[in-house]
C-alpha cells in the first residue's frame, strides 16, 4: 500500500474543537417590597377592646373610645384605597363607638345615683332635725 493509500484509509486527525463557552449566569435584581400594612386598622382594633374593657374608668374609656373611632375612621379610608385589614378598622370603629356609648351612660348612671344618694341624705338630715314632721 501506498502512502497515499494509507492516508485515505485513515481519518485525518484535526486540532480538538473548541466548545462555546456556556452563557454567564445573569443576575437578576429584584427589589423586595413591603407587603401593605395598616397599623391604623390594628391601633383601633386595640384601642377599642381596651376602650370597651375599660368603660367604666369614668373618662379613659371614652378617650380610648375617641381614639379608637378617629384611627378605625382614618384605616378606613386606608384600606378603601387598598390596604388590608378593613375589617379591623370596621371592628376598631365600632368597638370606639360602643366604648364612648357606654362610658357616657355609665358617668350618667353614676351621677344619677350619686343626686339620688345626697337627696336621700338631705332628706335624711332634714327628719333627725324635725323629727315631728310628718312627711318623715
Amino acid at each position: 500500500m501506498s502512502d497515499d493509500e494509507q492516508n485515505l484509509n485513515e481519518p485525518e486527525t484535526s486540532p480538538p474543537a473548541i466548545l462555546p463557552m456556556p452563557p454567564a449566569p445573569q443576575v437578576v435584581y429584584v427589589q423586595q417590597t413591603h407587603a401593605p400594612n395598616n397599623a391604623l386598622a390594628t391601633t383601633a382594633l386595640i384601642l377599642g377592646i381596651v376602650g370597651v374593657v375599660l368603660f367604666w374608668t369614668f373618662w379613659f374609656g371614652i378617650i380610648l373610645g375617641v381614639l379608637a373611632i378617629i384611627f378605625g375612621a382614618i384605616g378606613l379610608s386606608r384600606a378603601k384605597s387598598g390596604a388590608p385589614n378593613k375589617g379591623m378598622a370596621i371592628a376598631g370603629l365600632v368597638l370606639g363607638i360602643v366604648s364612648v356609648v357606654l362610658g357616657a351612660l355609665f358617668i350618667v348612671l353614676i351621677f344619677s345615683i350619686g343626686n339620688s344618694a345626697l337627696d336621700r341624705f338631705d332628706r335624711f338630715g332634714h327628719c333627725m332635725d324635725h323629727p315631728r314632721d310628718p312627711t318623715c
